[in-house]
């Protein structure tokens, strides 16, 4: 038994930190439909680390205050009924709209001046009815309709409920004149600048991949395309995440240096060579991946890479080396204290989960300095394992699939597509912008290399047993599985070999032991009553148990 001891946090704690605060935002987002289930997995811990006068009790009181901070800041949205008429609004934006094949998605925030809609939801403005790029503070007028299908919120889904921009109403645009939007606006016209380019130098394929490689754009993929990265495990190219900003990062880090070292001028050359360029070079690319991130609509994934980033070349600036875990952990407090709503994004926690992996893969690589060359060669598959182990859960949780082959098909596409032909297009983009003549060589090749990858992925997709539907898993084990994993995370000292075969068991039982599915909505157990009151109905949560579990409700019966 360890004596309680306060002590100071240190750089260790970080990661420790991030999960905790990570699961308690996410406990306290369920805490209206299972306040009772949520309460015991918070309090339990604390009550026992209580008692044994544990060091790590600070950890374990960050995770309950985590987990009220979950309650209060990622509350439900109202539930709303369909309009039975369409709704006069005049409202602006939150943040720039999100753009589809079919349109553009608008997020809007309701002063009140329009009663009949909620106070904040999405509204789908077909393609056609927007003309210019729109950026957070702009304001639009118009009449909104209801989907023909009632909206049904989930857990990882957004909460906002989507209203259609009605097409017996104008549209009216209110854009403001703010530095903050101009700067925007000016990025944007950067990227359709980039866009066309890409449309036309390239052939469509051609185009369509490297606008979803370069600029987080899907729409020039056929539906033909999308699916076969899905089946073969390796969709995650074409969305900007964190791999793509550090690839990106090391490229226009090289190229930086390649220029430093060029200069004609002697005596500035060797100025410069002198400067401590592994921390001054870093600072050099900042504005340059800001830019790009705000450019390419601030993807969750993005955004973190680039607040790591911006923490690296920060304490690099100020001689402070910090690992890969205690950045990682530092860069997902900043973000979930700044927007508490990423602990429900499933984007976000797919990207958090396979930086975790990376962090346990990792351990056993520090740990094992002594192992063969052989043994070290296989670390990327070993990587790959735990990234896919950690992630594959929630995966089959939520889009109910699981990839077997993704493991193969990553160490197979990702350094072809990633490693190669996503540099190499980011060149010729730089290149288009400082030479407005495409050079017929690099176009050639990065042709070449697209057409590589698509037949790659198309044939991978298409083997026996590379993708399979699944059942509803059962969700008490797939809790079980993050509970043992978040525990394993938390205490370096237990190694991943003990606790991998366990967890693949926990994974595969969930898969035998499905639940069957249910199509009822989940009703809040705790309500908001007059005032700051609150009114706790245990039916609703043995109501949102049965939906979870049904068989545990019969068997109770």
């Amino acid at each position: 038994m360890d004596t309680f001891s306060p002590r100071p946090l240190t750089v260790q704690d970080l990661l420790p930190a991030s999960i905790l605060l990570a699961g308690g935002l996410f406990l306290g987002s369920l805490a209206p439909e299972f306040p009772l289930v949520v309460g015991g997995l918070v309090l339990g811990p604390l009550f026992l680390l209580l008692i044994a006068a544990s060091r790590r009790l600070f950890l374990f009181l960050f995770l309950g205050i985590a987990c009220l901070g979950g309650m209060l800041l990622t509350s439900p949205e109202e539930r709303v009924s369909p309009l039975s008429a369409p709704a006069v609004f005049s409202l602006c934006l939150e943040r720039s709209p999100t753009l589809t094949k079919h349109g553009a998605i608008a997020p809007l925030a309701n002063d009140g001046s329009a009663p009949d809609l909620p106070r904040s939801f999405r509204l789908f403005i077909p393609s056609g009815r927007l003309s210019g790029t729109l950026e957070a503070g702009d304001c639009l007028g118009g009449m909104a309709t209801s989907p023909s299908r009632p909206f049904s919120p989930d857990f990882f889904g957004d909460p906002r409920p989507l209203y259609f921009l009605s097409a017996d109403s104008p549209l009216t645009v209110t854009r403001t004149t703010s530095p903050r939007q101009n700067f925007l606006r000016a990025l944007h016209k950067v990227q359709k600048e980039l866009l066309d380019h890409l449309m036309s130098t390239f052939p469509p394929d051609t185009a369509g991949l490297l606008a979803a490689l370069l600029l987080s754009d899907t729409r020039f993929m056929t539906e033909g395309e999308n699916q076969d990265f899905t089946n073969a495990g390796v969709s995650h190219l074409l969305s900007v995440s964190g791999e793509h900003m550090t690839l990106l990062a090391l490229f226009l880090g090289g190229a930086g240096l390649l220029t430093l070292r060029l200069l004609p001028l002697s005596l500035l050359r060797r100025l410069l060579l002198h400067l401590p360029a592994r921390r001054t070079l870093p600072l050099i690319i900042l504005p340059l991946l800001l830019s790009y991130t705000l450019m390419i609509g601030a993807p969750e994934a993005a955004d973190r890479a680039f607040v790591g980033f911006a923490l690296v070349v920060i304490f690099r600036l100020a001689f402070v080396d910090l690992d890969f875990s205690a950045i990682l952990g530092l860069s997902t407090i900043l973000m979930l204290i700044f927007s508490p709503r990423l602990a429900t994004s499933l984007s976000f926690l797919l990207s958090l989960l396979a930086l975790w992996g990376i962090v346990l893969a990792g351990r056993k690589t520090s740990a094992s300095s002594n192992t063969p060359n052989q043994a070290r060669g296989l670390s990327p598959l070993r990587t790959g394992a735990v990234v896919t182990l950690l992630t594959a859960p929630l995966v089959a949780a939520v889009f109910r699939t699981i990839n077997p082959e993704a493991l193969i098909d990553n160490l197979l596409v990702v350094p072809l597509a990633g490693d190669i032909l996503l540099p190499l297009g980011a060149g010729e983009l730089l290149l288009h912008l400082l030479k407005p003549d495409p050079l017929a060589l690099v176009s050639l090749s990065i042709t070449s290399l697209s057409h590589a990858v698509l037949g790659l992925v198309h044939a991978l997709a298409r083997f026996p047993g590379a993708s399979f539907s699944l059942p509803p898993p059962n969700p008490l084990l797939i809790a079980l599985f993050y509970l043992v994993a978040s525990g394993l995370l938390l205490s370096p000292k237990v190694s991943l070999k003990k606790t991998g075969i366990p967890l693949v068991a926990i994974f595969l039982l969930s898969l035998i032991l499905p639940s069957p599915h249910r199509t009822d909505i989940l009703r809040p157990a705790i309500e908001r009553g007059a005032g700051v009151t609150f009114r706790y109905d245990p039916a609703k949560e043995r109501h949102n148990i049965a939906v979870l579990l049904p068989e545990l409700h019969v068997a109770s019966r």
